[in-house]
């Protein structure tokens, strides 16, 4: 989608990985998520024609790579972890408590 550069610095030329259609809260949004060099931006448009209009969150390429790899690197369940509160684009595990995950080390206690 042709944004342009704007206050969150959403580049024009940034390198599009993932492009689709998926449903949140009912309603159908178009979903991009690219990147530059040192962000990765998640764009959720909920009409494509009108690409002036859409939901964002910009994320350090560091923090976007780790909660690609608590999703498996996948996209399809990425998006799966995003949902809208109060008319702004959330990420379960970014914003406010996460994932319920069960410990990667468990310790048993001997007797």
């Amino acid at each position: 989608m042709n944004i342009g550069y704007n206050e969150l610095g959403i580049e024009p030329k940034r390198k599009v990985l993932y492009r689709n259609f998926h449903s949140m809260n009912g309603k159908i949004y178009l979903v991009e998520i690219s990147r530059n060099p040192k962000k990765v931006f998640i764009l959720l448009f909920p009409n494509f024609e009108q690409p002036e209009e859409y939901l964002s969150e910009v994320l350090a390429e560091k923090v976007a790579m780790k909660l690609m790899s608590d999703n498996l690197n996948l996209f399809e369940n990425f998006v799966k972890n995003f949902y809208i509160k109060f008319g702004k684009l959330q990420i379960h595990g970014y914003h406010g408590k996460g994932f319920s995950r069960k410990p990667d080390i468990v310790a048993f206690k001997s007797e």
